[in-house]
C-alpha cells in the first residue's frame, strides 16, 4: 500500500504541472530541480501550441496578404524581371497557401524548435560536462524554458486585436527585438543580427541556463551552463549573419 501511494505521489498531476508552469517564472531553480527528478512537458507545450496557433489565426485574418506578399517579393531581383501578368499569377499562388501555411507554422513551430534544441543541448551537456541527462529531462527543461514565448503570444494577441485589417507587419507585431527599431533599408547582416536580439528569446535562453545547471548541479556549474547555452546560440547568430551576407 505504501509503495502504491509513493508511486502515485511521484506521478505528474494536473495541479503539479500547472504549478511548474507558474514556478518557471516565480522560482525557476526549484522548478527545474523538480523537473530533473520527474520530467514533464505536456502542459507547457500544449499551452504554447494553443497560444501560438491562436496568434497565427488572428494574424492571418488581419494581414492583407496581397500587399504583404507583393511587398516581400519586390525585394527579389528575379520578381522584378517578371511581367505584370506573371507577377499577379505568382502572388495569387502564394495567397492561396499563405493563411494555411501561417496557421500550420503556428502549430508546429514550438514543438519542432523544442525538439531540435533539446536534442542539441542534451548532446552538448552530456559530451562536455558528462551531465548524464535523459532526453525526457532535456525536453522537459526546454519546453518549460520556452514559456516566455507564451507571454509573447499573449502580448501578440492583445496587439493584433487592436490592429485594423491590413495594418499588420507579421515580422514586427510586437517591438521586442532590435530589428523592430531598424530601417528596412539597413544591411541584411544588421537585420539578421537585430532579429536575434529578441527580449523573450533571451529570457528563454536564460531559463535554459538555469534549467540545465539545476538538472545536475554537481557536474554542470552555472558558468558552464551559461557558456554552453549562449555559446551555441552565438554560433547560430553568426551563421545567420554569414548567410545573410551571402
Amino acid at each position: 500500500m505504501s509503495r502504491t501511494s509513493e508511486t502515485e505521489s511521484d506521478s505528474p498531476t494536473p495541479v503539479r504541472s500547472l504549478s511548474r508552469v507558474v514556478g518557471v517564472f516565480t522560482s525557476p531553480t526549484k522548478t527545474f530541480q523538480c523537473l530533473a527528478k520527474h520530467a514533464s512537458w505536456i502542459a507547457p507545450l500544449l499551452l504554447m501550441v494553443i497560444l501560438s496557433a491562436s496568434a497565427s489565426a488572428l494574424m492571418g485574418s488581419k494581414i492583407n496578404w496581397r500587399e504583404y506578399i507583393r511587398h516581400r517579393a519586390e525585394g527579389n531581383p528575379r520578381f522584378s524581371q517578371l511581367s505584370d501578368e506573371q507577377k499577379d499569377d505568382a502572388i495569387a499562388k502564394q495567397i492561396r497557401f499563405g493563411p494555411g501555411f501561417s496557421f500550420a507554422a503556428g502549430i508546429l513551430r514550438v514543438p519542432i524548435a523544442a525538439l531540435i534544441i533539446s536534442v542539441i543541448y542534451l548532446a552538448a551537456f552530456n559530451l562536455v560536462c558528462g551531465a548524464e541527462l535523459r532526453f525526457a529531462t532535456s525536453f522537459g527543461i526546454t519546453t518549460h524554458a520556452f514559456l516566455p514565448l507564451a507571454l509573447g503570444n499573449i502580448l501578440t494577441l492583445i496587439v493584433l486585436s487592436l490592429k485594423a485589417y491590413g495594418d499588420v507587419d507579421p515580422e514586427n507585431i510586437v517591438a521586442t527585438s532590435l530589428k523592430a527599431f531598424l530601417s528596412e533599408s539597413a544591411p541584411k547582416t544588421v537585420l539578421a543580427f537585430g532579429s536575434s536580439l529578441e527580449l523573450f528569446w533571451i529570457w528563454c535562453l536564460t531559463l535554459l541556463t538555469v534549467g540545465f545547471s539545476a538538472a545536475n548541479p554537481k557536474k554542470v556549474k552555472p558558468s558552464a551552463s551559461f557558456g554552453i547555452v549562449f555559446g551555441l546560440w552565438g554560433l547560430w547568430v553568426v551563421a545567420k549573419v554569414v548567410w545573410a551576407a551571402l
